[in-house]
């Protein structure tokens, strides 16, 4: 459905900006999050998949109707069934055009807005509408370039969900630009993490979280307590002593042990650590330690008992639930 190969794209002569070398294949009826930071090529490598820029090097090939949303929409003041019909360009009766747009109408519940302008309507209902109107010509690829990043969490959920189950019906291949972890790993079948125009790591989104190729993607992921281990034989060297946690990079003599916030244990043996900072987070409480001059995140549930500021406490890591990384 879609196939780039190598894909370059340069800015500037500096060649930091734009792509690098990127190649990507997307099956049909699969939904392909790009995550990054600002600047790391997620819009560049939308606009070269959806023909608004031409590659420098590299082919890119894309099979179906293609709808782009957010798209350039001017002010409309039309009736908002009006609007939806006069955009169908499918070769169906007028019955059927009307019908099409009620039927995307009670998708996304706007409904009672059918009869509205365009330009009367909140941000959120006014989105479904223009959304709809991407949709209605029955794509199979849809291009979302961070799509209601504007509207508040509740409303924003509520079009995704509705929109991601419509899109799982009408079996629509869809690559997705998002800034927001938690929607990307809710939906999408594999992201694709990008940084200077590269992809670091393409995944599902708990293949990710279990097995993050590298520091950048770890850190991008959410993830904040590392520590320096040595390979010794078929174990690790770390601060708590020889610690035997298995890993994939054979070879590597010096890695990092991540560990999650929740993968703490209070022990006698482990490491003193003094309550640095206090917050409350959602549905746990969160305590920044200091370990010498080293930060360490702590997360606890909100019915554990509250610990204090200035407090020592002793941890070691539960090292089922930790990862090691490469150097």
């Amino acid at each position: 459905m879609i196939d780039s190969n190598n894909l370059h794209f340069q800015f500037d002569k500096r060649g930091i900006a734009g792509l690098h070398g990127v190649t990507l294949s997307v099956n049909e009826g699969e939904i392909f999050g790009v995550m990054g930071p600002n600047g790391s090529g997620k819009t560049t490598l939308l606009k070269l998949l959806s023909g608004a820029l031409t590659p420098q090097t590299g082919t890119s090939r894309v099979s179906g109707e293609v709808a782009l949303f957010p798209s350039t929409e001017t002010s409309v003041t039309t009736n908002v069934q009006k609007y939806l019909v006069s955009s169908i360009t499918l070769d169906i009766d007028e019955d059927k055009k009307i019908q099409l747009a009620r039927d995307l109408a009670d998708t996304f519940e706007f409904t009672f807005q059918l009869r509205q302008n365009l330009n009367e309507l909140s941000s959120g209902q006014k989105q479904k509408v223009l959304l709809s109107k991407e949709l209605i010509n029955k794509p199979s690829i849809l291009f979302l370039d961070e799509p209601f990043t504007h509207l508040d969490p509740f409303t924003r959920k509520d079009i995704l969900f509705s929109l991601f189950e419509y899109i799982r019906h009408q079996n629509i291949t869809v690559i997705w630009i998002t800034h927001d972890l938690s929607e990307a790993f809710k939906f999408s079948d594999r992201i694709g993490v990008l940084n200077f125009g590269k992809f670091e790591q393409v995944a599902s989104p708990i293949d990710l979280v279990k097995s993050p190729t590298n520091l950048f993607v770890a850190q991008f992921l959410g993830y904040r307590n590392f520590f320096p281990v040595k390979k010794s034989n078929n174990s690790w060297i770390s601060p708590w002593g020889e610690v035997p946690i298995e890993f994939e990079g054979e070879g590597k003599e010096d890695a990092l042990l991540i560990v999650p916030d929740e993968a703490w244990s209070f022990s006698q043996g482990g490491l003193e650590m003094k309550i640095n900072k206090i917050s409350a987070e959602k549905q746990k409480i969160e305590y920044q330690l200091l370990l010498n001059d080293q930060k360490v995140f702590l997360t606890l549930g909100p019915r554990t008992q509250l610990l204090k500021m200035g407090e020592s406490i002793k941890l070691s890591p539960n090292l089922f639930e930790c990862l090691v990384i490469s150097l």
